[in-house]
């Protein structure tokens, strides 16, 4: 009888033990497994986007590589996260092209406990049409492509249509991506940047065919063009006049009357990656008010960021081309995913160009 007390009171012992054992693999499974922090970060982004020494920042602070892979486009991005060649954990779509990955299930949710600074971006950037419950992206920079000019060559441009002056012949810059030049003509004649309409792109595809003779350079990376002085008016990424204006003070931006384009590049953590909460720590680490002003410093493009505007001196926070007036952008369009019309004024463009 004793035999058996002892073998039960041993049999129970190691019940406990196993349930104990048990409790405290949970519990370190939490600790050591979503909740560890990775060795590397890989971080898949606009080349010339991140500033070296915010990356080397998150690298000492959490002891964390940062693997930094750059692309050209949205397109090339998206291409390679399809592919699942690698398994990158930040992805940094636009707008429009983030809401197609949400569609296609190709992001993670953000668990927003783990990005507490979130509250730190402006709430006129919260509730996106392309993510309406800040579920997968958030706002890392946002801009304008409006007109560029230099104030000794041009007067007080109002719109689009200033681009068609004849005495601008040889200086005026555009963009060489189809869309972007065809928002030009589309907004000058009074249509949607995102209409796609038989009759919309006939009319625009005559303008720039006309507008041609005035034309410098088609280009829509721009900074070392607008250093110039070549230049005297075009339609360019404010961004990209911001880092020419650094060397040539004659430069101005402003939104044209048809309202120009603003978009968002979003911070978003793909399906792909395995290194979820590291990502959502990185995201984090971002919106910390002086790192995000130090990315604004070196990238001067709009900072979505309120408490990093804050930082900003009175020269930073009243640059026309970061922060144009108010006023002057509620009329601003956004891009919207186009799907299969995409083709369409990819056509329409090539035709303008003659390929």
């Amino acid at each position: 009888m004793r035999r058996i007390i002892t073998l039960l009171a041993v049999f129970v012992l190691f019940l406990v033990l196993g349930a104990c054992g048990n409790s405290s693999s949970e519990s370190s499974g939490k600790d050591d497994g979503e909740q560890k922090l990775a060795k590397e970060l890989k971080l898949f982004s606009f080349g010339d986007y991140w500033p070296e020494d915010v990356l080397k920042g998150f690298e000492e602070k959490y002891g964390v590589k940062v693997i930094y892979d750059p692309y050209g486009s949205n397109a090339e991005m998206l291409t390679k996260i399809q592919s699942g060649a690698v398994d990158y954990d930040i992805v940094v779509p636009t707008d429009y092209i983030a809401g197609r990955m949400i569609q296609k299930d190709m992001l993670q949710e953000l668990d927003m406990d783990n990005i507490p600074n979130f509250k730190n971006i402006n709430s006129l950037f919260h509730e996106r049409d392309y993510d309406p419950s800040n579920k997968y992206t958030v706002p890392y920079l946002y801009g304008y492509i409006g007109m560029v000019y230099d104030k000794t060559k041009v007067k007080d441009p109002v719109g689009w249509e200033d681009l068609w002056t004849p005495e601008y012949a040889g200086h005026v810059l555009l963009s060489n991506v189809g869309r972007e030049a065809l928002t030009v003509a589309l907004q000058k004649n009074g249509y949607s940047q995102n209409d796609a309409s038989d009759e919309a792109l006939k009319a625009a595809k005559k303008d720039l065919l006309a507008l041609h003779p005035n034309v410098y350079a088609y280009e829509s990376t721009a900074s070392d063009i607008l250093s110039g002085n070549d230049v005297w008016i075009g339609a360019a990424y404010s961004g990209t006049v911001g880092m020419a204006m650094k060397k040539n003070e004659n430069l101005m931006f402003k939104i044209p009357k048809e309202g120009g384009t603003i978009w968002m590049d979003n911070l978003a953590i793909p399906k792909v990656s395995k290194n979820k909460y590291t990502a959502e720590v990185f995201i984090n680490y971002v919106l910390e008010p002086e790192v995000s002003k130090k990315i604004s410093d070196e990238i001067p493009y709009s900072n979505p960021n309120s408490a990093a505007v804050e930082l900003m001196g009175d020269e930073e926070k009243n640059n026309p081309a970061a922060y144009p007036p108010e006023e002057d952008v509620k009329h601003a369009d956004w891009y919207k995913d186009m799907g299969k019309d995409l083709t369409k004024m990819d056509h329409t463009w090539r035709e303008v160009i003659g390929q």
